[in-house]
């Protein structure tokens, strides 16, 4: 699933790779390096498991293209510390693949100019 590798690659250091999996509309108006500096900085260090809890239909709005279909993914991260956490997550279907979509507060403190809360 989309969501497990950008998740494996974002909390694993390969933060090029997950800015690659990032929805186009995003990757406009969030600078790569500007994603790398404030994911480094948010030092999320390393994940143990990843678990899907629940996927569902749950509309999106893209930046210059309005509401569209995706899919919100539930998901438990259980960190290598043991730390353990749950969000949700929304992909899009773009072209024959899936990319992430930021959400609000990430994507208003970027167009700041700052990093958004780890």
């Amino acid at each position: 699933m989309a969501q497990v590798l950008f998740l494996e690659n974002l909390y694993n250091g390969r933060v090029q790779r997950a800015y690659d999996t990032l929805h186009p509309a995003f990757q406009r108006l969030v600078p790569r390096s500007k994603f790398v500096q404030c994911t480094r900085q948010a030092a999320l260090g390393g994940l143990d498991s990843i678990e899907i809890l629940d996927v569902y239909d749950d509309p999106v709005t893209i930046p210059g293209a309005g509401q569209v279909p995706a899919k919100a993914v539930r998901i438990r991260l259980t960190s290598t510390t043991g730390d353990v956490a749950s969000q949700t997550n929304h992909q899009v279907k773009v072209g024959n693949g899936w990319r992430w979509v930021m959400n609000d507060e990430s994507l208003q403190a970027y167009r700041a100019g700052r990093c958004p809360p780890g």
